[in-house]
């Protein structure tokens, strides 16, 4: 990486450019998802001994940005964005732009951008973030070389997938007070702090896994809030909704942002009214019941889109499982309010699933694979009951011509290899369910694995009737590659039908329905103005639809955009009206 301004590319290959353009992530390719575990694990295990954010406390720390003196303010959020390139270009392009005209409203790009987690997927790397992030980035809005112009400010929140490789990459590109593109980095650990004007701050807090809030960041947002007056307001980032997790699945993912608010936030006599974040791939706004206080999860600056049906209507928060909840404050009650897109649009694209086998051709050759071996398992046992003569190709051929499909199936279940690799399945299964070992997720999960074993049998039986006229071991040599073929597209399409089923009826696996999708339309940011009156007025901008076609402008302007969408204008819009929120908590109509 340079700090150095680009010189435009003369054309639009890699090597010109400089980045790769990045297609979206095949989240069940088995390729991802074998090494993204491994990562994953790493990470995991490193984190537990080798926390990056104490090591960070070697570095100094920089003081809050300073921008409160200015009478407004504009600025901007996104979130999830570090994916294919199609999407995460036209949102870069539109935080590039110098307006925005939202239903007859002009915005103006704002003078710092918050990016709210997850800037590479699946794990970080440098190339990862120069072809997935800084390369969009810099092509959407060029460093300018005339240096006297006023960059605007880049501030960075860490997630979970910037942390995989404990937060090295990181750390190399958003903590040095670099360049990416038109916009200037600033921090020099992984959060940070911003005096806005009117009494507003900004805060982003780097939680590791939502594990705890490390001593140097705490110290740090301790002095923060000693500059702090009773009465002022916060806009706290963070890197995943951990007041949905709480909803769904753990009280405990709560109870670290609770700890923070009541410790140095509400200590300090200020008050949280704005909550952002990413990680769920959407939009979605939760308001305080009887109160301003807004919860927005805006994760669509390029990932692919997660579902909003099986979000909870309404939060109470603290939970009272919790470990940590406030023991003087009553519980606050919030409701959702908005989403985008809406619940009836979320269950129709969850039928996209069907093109799984399209999308992802890596996982239809495992499920051939697995097939291949049935049939391997099931030819043996068949030809030994044929011939006494085990894993000979004349007796197998034989046994499986003259085998019925419950002689297939004893087969499968009656020898040692075979209860190995039903074993394998039925866990596989369960292991997909992904809910922990509840009833439900057993059961559904177990569902899933047999009939994944009853295809396998039903599908060899098949194939063994279309070529069952070929002679002798020439059975064979039609059975095992039709079994692969057939097979993987089957087992792959069975697999769809499961996570489909499986989340309209159980609401299990739908990060999984959606995520092998790979959808990368329904796009958002959030465009933020602090007013001279104080008010903060966010407009939330939805794109439905990305262009997925770009003309390079290699003879443009410089310093503006490289590309230019052929097939559809990009059109952003307001998803709801402005939210307007006051720094004293006085609700607005």
């Amino acid at each position: 990486m340079t700090d150095e301004a680009p010189p435009r590319p003369a054309d639009d290959s890699e090597q010109a450019l400089g980045f790769a353009r990045a297609s979206m992530s095949r989240w069940l390719s088995p390729s991802l998802l074998f090494g993204t575990a491994i990562r994953v694990g790493i990470s995991e295990v490193l984190g537990a001994y080798a926390d990056k954010r104490e090591e960070m406390a070697a570095v100094a720390a920089c003081p809050p940005t300073d921008l409160s003196d200015a009478g407004e303010l504009w600025f901007d959020y996104v979130s999830d964005l570090g994916d294919g390139f199609d999407s995460t270009y036209a949102m870069a392009s539109l935080l590039a732009a110098p307006t925005l005209d939202l239903s007859g409203t002009q915005t103006p790009r704002g003078r710092l951008l918050v990016m709210g987690g997850d800037q590479c997927y699946p794990t970080p790397s440098i190339t990862g973030y120069e072809n997935k992030l800084l390369g969009p980035y810099r092509a959407a809005l060029p460093r300018p070389r005339d240096e006297t112009r006023e960059q605007p400010k880049l501030f960075v929140v860490p997630g979970n997938h910037d942390w995989y490789d404990g937060l090295t990459a990181f750390t190399r590109v958003f903590c040095q007070r670099s360049s990416v593109g038109g916009w200037r980095t600033e921090q020099t650990r992984s959060y940070f702090a911003v005096q806005l004007p009117h009494r507003w701050w900004l805060l982003g807090i780097d939680i590791q896994f939502d594990s705890y809030i490390d001593d140097p960041q705490r110290r740090y947002f301790l002095g923060v809030a000693e500059q702090m007056q009773p009465g002022d307001a916060v806009i706290l980032c963070s890197a995943k909704p951990s007041w949905i997790s709480t909803a769904e699945r753990d009280a405990e993912a709560y109870a670290v942002l609770d700890y923070f608010e009541r410790t140095v936030i509400r200590k300090a006599g200020a008050q949280v009214r704005v909550s952002l974040t990413g990680d769920l791939h959407h939009y979605a706004r939760y308001s305080e019941v009887g109160g301003t206080a807004q919860k927005f999860t805006a994760g669509g600056g390029g990932a692919y889109l997660s579902a909003t049906h099986r979000l909870p209507q309404r939060l109470v928060l603290p939970p009272a499982p919790s470990r940590a909840p406030s023991k003087t404050d009553p519980p606050v009650h919030y409701q959702l309010t908005t989403t985008f897109p809406d619940a009836s649009t979320s269950r129709r694209l969850a039928g996209g699933i069907v093109r799984l086998p399209v999308q992802t051709p890596g996982l239809v050759a495992l499920l051939g694979g697995v097939h291949l071996l049935a049939a391997l398992v099931v030819g043996s046992a068949a030809g030994s009951h044929a011939r006494g003569a085990a894993g000979h190709l004349d007796a197998i051929a034989d046994g499986l011509r003259r085998a019925s499909v419950g002689g297939l199936f004893e087969g499968l279940v009656n020898s040692v290899p075979g209860l190995v690799l039903c074993l394998a399945v039925l866990g596989a299964g369960v292991a997909l369910a992904k809910s922990g070992l509840t009833a439900r997720a057993v059961a559904a999960g177990a569902a899933h694995g047999l009939a994944q074993l009853i295809l396998a049998v039903l599908v060899l039986a098949g194939v063994v009737a279309v070529v069952h006229p070929l002679p002798g071991t020439w059975l064979l040599v039609g059975v095992l590659p039709l079994v692969v073929l057939v097979g993987g597209l089957t087992a792959t399409e069975l697999l769809a039908g499961y996570l489909w089923l499986a989340d309209r009826v159980a609401g299990l696996n739908t990060n999984e329905l959606f995520a092998a999708q790979g959808i990368p339309d329904y796009k958002n940011l959030l465009r933020l103005h602090i007013g001279p009156d104080g008010r903060l007025t966010i407009y939330p901008v939805g794109v439905r639809e990305v262009p997925k076609r770009w003309r390079f402008v290699p003879d443009a302007v410089p310093g503006t955009p490289w590309f230019a969408p052929t097939d559809r204008p990009l059109e952003p819009f307001l998803i709801e009206q402005p939210i307007t929120i006051t720094q004293s908590g006085v609700p607005v109509p």
